[in-house]
């Protein structure tokens, strides 16, 4: 039984008076918003709806198929094809939640949107922000039993039409190379003229003293990280800044040319700059922002060589609970953080 359909029945078992299907959905919807079980319930909802109408193909969900964020659900045909999902339920990520649609290079792109009755502003930011929306479906459509021979409807004729907003789409362009400075593209609107510039970079020679390739893919990999964060945050690409940044501190050119006897100091420093950058999730993203420390907490779980239910019972008596868990998602935010500074202090003392 999904979480949906579970918290549902619960909903009709306490009910005392006679309620419609919606205004139980209505009931579920505002209990599961601050637990931040709704992307959950939809990526567990949505797929086997996808199944009933398309049996071969595949949905993954909480997939990083763009630059700087993940995907709630992709939708995989066997000729290649895929559709992409997003769920929209806070008015402030709204812009977030478009620029993951609008990256993904998807054949169809899909909103899923809390509905009207639930969040009106929300809608409204949504289409003001893309007034040329991509298709949607209400959240009402795919998690209400009542309407899933609708949502089923739905999904075949959106998943089955020519896709709206799809890279295929662009218009084709030929180039042909005309000088060694030029080429000439040619498209359905005529022939362009672009006169190319020839950028001249300096090779790059690795000296004995350098850090390896590996080193400078790790250090690469974690600057990325903190412009994903400050992106995931809704503070736009800032990506070049922290590149800047790591190499004003390093006094570098090239990231490339840190000096190998300084690499666990530069992989100490970009980790203490994503243990400040973090925060700024906590309220603009909260649900990356767990993400993120449940991943930090089950690889030093690992390390301890703790079982998922050590860890839980480890919880309960080193925070002081007031009953024992089964879930990390039952944890307050400040009971997550302290429980992941506790196990790394446990793997310290360890070691």
């Amino acid at each position: 039984m999904s979480p949906y359909n579970a918290s549902l029945n619960n909903v009709f078992e306490m009910s005392n008076i006679a309620k419609t299907e919606f205004q139980l959905f209505c009931e579920w919807v505002n209990q599961s918003l601050p637990k931040h079980q709704l992307h959950t319930a939809v990526q567990a909802r949505l797929p086997q709806l996808l199944a009933k109408e398309f049996p071969n193909n595949v949905a993954v969900r909480e997939i990083s198929a763009v630059k700087g964020g993940r995907n709630d659900l992709i939708h995989y045909w066997q000729d290649g094809k895929r559709a992409v999902f997003e769920l929209f339920c806070s008015t402030s990520q709204v812009p977030q939640d478009l620029r993951l649609l609008e990256q993904s290079d998807a054949h169809w792109k899909i909103a899923i949107l809390l509905d009207k009755e639930l969040r009106s502003d929300l809608a409204d930011a949504y289409f003001r922000k893309k007034p040329d929306s991509f298709p949607f479906l209400w959240l009402s459509q795919i998690m209400m039993p009542g309407k899933e021979s609708e949502c089923c409807a739905k999904l075949r004729t959106l998943l089955t039409m020519p896709p709206l907003h799809s890279e295929q789409t662009r218009t084709s362009v030929t180039q042909n190379a005309h000088a060694q400075d030029s080429i000439v593209a040619q498209t359905g609107h005529g022939d362009i003229s672009i006169n190319q510039k020839k950028i001249v970079r300096p090779r790059f020679v690795r000296e004995p003293e350098d850090i390896t390739e590996e080193q400078a893919f790790e250090i690469k990999r974690r600057i990325e990280d903190l412009g994903k964060i400050d992106e995931q945050a809704g503070r736009g690409n800032t990506y070049g800044k922290w590149q800047n940044y790591f190499k004003n501190t390093f006094h570098l050119t090239s990231y490339k040319k840190l000096r190998a006897d300084k690499f666990e100091e530069a992989i100490s420093f970009l980790n203490q700059q994503r243990g400040r950058s973090l925060p700024k999730l906590r309220r603009t993203n909260n649900d990356e922002w767990r993400n993120r420390i449940y991943k930090a907490i089950w690889p030093l779980a690992r390390e301890l060589n703790m079982t998922h239910e050590q860890v839980y019972d480890f919880a309960f008596t080193e925070l002081e609970l007031d009953k024992p868990i089964i879930s990390l998602t039952e944890l307050k935010e400040q009971n997550l953080e302290h429980l992941r500074n506790k196990l790394r202090s446990l793997k310290r003392k360890r070691n």
